[in-house]
């Protein structure tokens, strides 16, 4: 899965690697990044009205799928927060005539990847394979997708991992963070604000029921599409895919509205207290854009200046100017409807306050750049994305995000272009206009004794427990 708080998760992690490698210190360097170039995707139906996208590549013997359903949490029903997740997990554990044990050997012994995932908005299948496997993959591949068992057992067992895993978040503050986060900017019934992971109560409702009716309900070629992308012809896709999926028919294209949160007015801090941390967790942030922001490449290059590369503004102030942290970023989060904006550091207990302020005084200069600043970031942006073509698995999850949110056909071999065009005056206006640092929410995480009094004195602070983000510690019941 893939949820914003695993993305921030992955995100501070890779910030911090990033900061302990040698020779980082500057943007890459070249004088003229060149213009991207996919190879042609082709585009047929199914004879089940399933969309099917191809990209050809020959040059290794390796063939990608992902299917892509809108099913993601986004969708699950009032009392059975966690389902999406729940089905994505259990998809794989035992399918069609194999129980879990037999189908993970034979995807042991067949050399190949196949895994279902579940964030806010998705519920996908991915399968990864030699070429030469194309024959025993597929139909292991349609077994997940189309017979999971979703055995009492399995479910019992799963259950237990989300519960213990809830019961572990208590102990892990960038979680309580973001979860206070996400509940603050949404509110907690917000599709995008409540739980994807599930809470106690609704983790013990779930019934193997609700698994199959969620599945049936959701997983249907007219609420799907699939990526194929690597050492496959299109007539012998369609074979094979016509065999793998017989039978499958039906459904209808689901669709779910989301509301935009509330505007925030006014800087408000809300503290958790976590006796004994060492660090303050600090996220700020507030209401963001949608994936299909007309001033993306704007608010891009600008937030590549504020918080998205070693040498950004934050990182620059509060790692390496003063050493609160091993590094400070900012990214915002764009899903189908009004996403976040969010910056943020784990910070030195004894530094919180001083923290604080710097991070408010680069939220508030980044209306100023110069032309180096955006010159610098737009080649910094431009040449690190043709990396993220370099194997079949991400040109099939670049090219699923661009079908999901609707983007135009010739989205990813312009976007370079559209990059580099990115002006001063429209980083400044993007900057003006989604960063407001004066009508921010600001989430703090740590030990309420030591940094209490520092953060009293940068604006009115408003003081949650662990409990009231997270609820109480779930009580696991032992194996009789």
């Amino acid at each position: 899965m893939k949820t914003p708080i695993l993305t921030l998760c992955l995100l501070l992690g890779a910030a911090i690697a990033f900061a302990q490698t040698a020779d980082r210190n500057q943007y890459p360097s070249a004088e003229s990044p060149k213009p991207l170039q996919l190879p042609e995707v082709q585009r047929f139906k199914m004879d089940n009205g399933l969309p099917v996208y191809l990209v050809e590549q020959h040059e290794l013997p390796l063939v990608q799928f992902s299917l892509v359903s809108q099913a993601g949490s986004i969708y699950d029903p009032p009392g059975q927060l966690g389902l999406a997740e729940m089905v994505a997990d259990m998809m794989d554990e035992g399918a069609g005539e194999r129980n879990a044990l037999e189908l993970s050997e034979e995807i042991d012994f067949l050399g190949i990847s196949l895994r279902a995932y579940a964030n806010r908005e998705q519920l996908g299948l991915s399968l990864f394979t030699p070429a030469s496997k194309l024959e025993e993959a597929l139909p292991l591949f349609a077994d997940v997708l189309l017979r999971p068992r979703f055995e009492e057992e399995e479910l019992a067992r799963k259950r237990t991992e989300a519960l213990v895993a809830l019961a572990q978040s208590h102990d892990e503050a960038r979680t309580a963070a973001m979860e206070a986060f996400n509940q603050l900017i949404y509110g907690k019934d917000h599709p995008y604000g409540r739980s994807a992971s599930g809470t106690e109560a609704s983790l013990k409702s779930l019934t193997v029921q609700h698994l199959k009716d969620f599945h049936r309900e959701y997983l249907t070629p007219a609420n799907s599409f699939m990526v194929v992308v690597g050492d496959i012809g299109r007539e012998a896709l369609e074979q094979r895919l016509g065999k793998a999926l017989a039978g499958w028919s039906g459904g209808q294209l689901k669709t779910q509205m989301i509301a935009p949160p509330s505007e925030k007015k006014g800087f408000t801090i809300y503290l958790i207290d976590k006796p004994g941390a060492a660090q303050s967790v600090l996220r700020f942030g507030h209401p963001g854009v949608s994936r299909n922001t007309p001033d993306e490449y704007p608010i891009s290059v600008m937030n590549t200046i504020l918080g998205a590369s070693f040498t950004s503004r934050l990182n620059q102030n509060i790692r390496e100017e003063h050493g609160y942290a091993y590094g400070a970023a900012s990214f915002f989060w764009q899903p189908r409807y009004q996403g976040y904006f969010i910056a943020y550091a784990d910070v030195q207990s004894d530094v919180t306050g001083p923290a604080i302020q710097e991070f408010l005084k680069e939220l508030k200069g980044i209306r100023e750049v110069s032309e180096a600043d955006v010159e610098k970031a737009r080649n910094y942006q431009a040449l690190g994305f043709p990396a993220e073509f370099q194997n079949i698995e991400s040109i099939a999850g670049n090219l699923s995000d661009v079908i999901f949110y609707g983007l135009p056909e010739d989205y990813l071999n312009r976007h370079i272009g559209k990059l580099l065009a990115v002006t001063k005056e429209e980083v400044e206006a993007a900057a003006r206009q989604y960063i407001h640092p004066e009508n921010m929410i600001l989430v703090v995480v740590g030990d309420r004794e030591l940094i209490a009094d520092e953060v009293e004195a940068l604006g009115t602070v408003k003081y949650l427990s662990i409990e009231e983000v997270l609820g109480a510690v779930p009580v696991i019941e032992e194996k009789k």
